[in-house]
């Protein structure tokens, strides 16, 4: 099962993981792990490649991590940009989660708020 987890501060996602292998079907043609995969690395592409934004994250394939972390965008430009990486990020949180809902067995949504 892949666990996405979404770290929020004040309702804002400041940082999202991913872990484990989805199980819907062997490496290589497993639907459930490419469709999570291409949802969770959009809003970083984006973040990168369209707003010019660099956050921390980290990756490991084998162990299917994937770790965004918003805080280490200088607070300045995450304010300045708030509202395109609050677009993006939240859209994948929904995309997540009617992926959770559609295959209950081989992805969890885990929602938190930090302080």
């Amino acid at each position: 099962m892949t666990t996405v987890r979404i770290s929020r501060q004040k309702g804002k996602i400041v940082k999202y993981r991913s872990s484990g292998h989805s199980g819907y079907a062997e490496a290589g043609s497993d639907i459930v792990c490419a469709t999570l995969s291409a949802l969770l690395q959009s809003p970083l592409g984006g973040m990168q490649d369209v707003l010019g934004l660099r956050p921390g994250f980290q990756q490991d394939v084998q162990k299917g991590l994937l770790e965004v972390d918003l805080t280490q965008i200088p607070s300045e430009q995450r304010r300045n940009k708030s509202r395109e990486i609050n677009a993006l990020l939240e859209t994948m949180v929904e995309m997540v989660r009617a992926l959770a809902k559609q295959y209950p067995k081989n992805v969890k949504l885990v929602e938190k708020e930090e302080k």
